[in-house]
């Protein structure tokens, strides 16, 4: 059998599950994942027993990778197959968004300059500040007429931005982009691509909420096969995907997407990767669509299932950890003393979250449940 490493395996969960499925298809696989992922439990089934912790992969490993970190890696050693273009996209909105103009489909317009994206807020338009070269969230500001003023601040802020996160996936920041905020309710899906064959791993519906002037996600719905609404995008992610790999490629691929309310389906980004976050919604669910989505399996999702996370609104220490958590399955991140910030848009911000099934729509209501102020978090540093 010819040998696979999933790299990035504390990102998924059933190893053994997605170790059986590479087997029917002739693959010996092993699970890695990087030194500092040691330790960290990213889901409550880590299954640490089958992941071997290292920086380096042997000179002729294949790999596949599941997070950023191994993005990287790959990217430096050549040592998956995946094509570059693919690469590029998952690592420069920019060329992904060339990409998508160059290959026909829907894409966010690009503005050229400050100049031109002034122009663009004083017609109406909001605009999104993003770093060219980093994932999820990170360094993006949303802004519309009324917050003309914060433009070059913002602009200086995303050029600039380098954290310790960014040091450890080895992620260079690359330069800005102005790009228009597409309206209409935004989307996550992940699929897997093997050699030509395309499967959809999961398709979630977002509700985005925004904090001082960032986009934040603070709810998923994840939608079942059987819905109108995932049929709906089922042509549009495997025509996407089809166009970043090559016929011999192997790899996971994440997007974020916008149903527009202008007819569009607009992808914003991409990542040969898996999405990040969303292991407690999946384990929920009963199956494990990373494993099923290899076997290119049909499958089923139970409908309505929700992950709400809560979110802060100021920054500050936690002072009160008895958050008014919504039935179902609970996790708590953030507890009495620990440190959280008003800008939270990635996934290590959160302060808890609740999985469950919920069949009403999401609403203004739901987001005000969801965000976490002055009632929990306190200025000064709990003693």
């Amino acid at each position: 059998m010819e040998k696979l490493v999933i790299a990035g395996a504390c990102s998924v969960f059933g190893l053994s599950d997605i170790r059986a499925s590479f087997a029917e298809l002739g693959f010996d696989v092993s699970f890695v994942d990087a030194p500092f992922m040691a330790g960290i439990r990213i889901h409550e089934y880590p299954e640490t027993e089958e992941i071997t912790y290292t920086a380096e992969l042997s000179e002729n490993a294949i790999a596949v990778p599941l997070s950023e970190y191994w993005i990287s890696y790959c990217k430096k050693h050549r040592c998956c197959r995946i094509a570059q273009k693919a690469l590029e996209c998952s690592r420069s909105k920019a060329f992904f968004y060339n990409h998508l103009e160059k290959s026909g489909f829907d894409f966010s317009e690009i503005y050229k300059d400050e100049n031109s994206a002034e122009k663009a807020l004083e017609k109406g338009k909001k605009i999104i500040v993003k770093p060219i070269g980093l994932h999820s969230g990170y360094g993006i500001e949303i802004l519309d007429k009324s917050g003309k003023e914060k433009l070059s601040e913002y602009i200086k802020q995303a050029a600039n931005i380098k954290n310790r996160t960014l040091r450890l996936m080895e992620i260079e920041n690359t330069g800005v982009m102005l790009t228009e905020a597409v309206e209409g309710p935004e989307y996550s899906a992940d699929c897997f691509y093997f050699r030509g064959r395309v499967s959809i791993v999961r398709i979630c519906r977002k509700l985005i909420t925004v904090i001082n002037d960032k986009p934040c996600c603070a709810a998923y719905r994840l939608l079942s096969p059987e819905e109108i609404e995932y049929k709906r995008f089922e042509s549009y992610l495997k025509n996407w995907t089809e166009s970043v790999f090559e016929k011999s490629d192997i790899s996971y691929a994440q997007y974020d997407f916008i149903d527009s309310s202008d007819g569009r389906v607009v992808p914003i980004d991409f990542a040969s990767r898996v999405g990040g976050g969303i292991s407690d919604l999946l384990i929920e669910s009963g199956k494990n669509p990373y494993a099923l989505s290899v076997s290119g399996i049909s499958f089923s999702l139970p409908k309505n299932l929700c992950q709400f996370s809560y979110l802060p609104v100021v920054s500050g220490y936690v002072k009160n950890d008895d958050y008014p958590l919504r039935d179902g399955k609970k996790r708590v991140f953030k507890k009495r003393g620990d440190y959280v910030i008003s800008n939270p848009s990635s996934v290590g911000s959160r302060m808890a979250l609740t999985v469950s099934t919920e069949e009403n729509e999401f609403t203004e209501e739901t987001v005000s449940q969801l965000l976490l102020g002055k009632e929990f978090i306190s200025p000064d540093k709990i003693k």
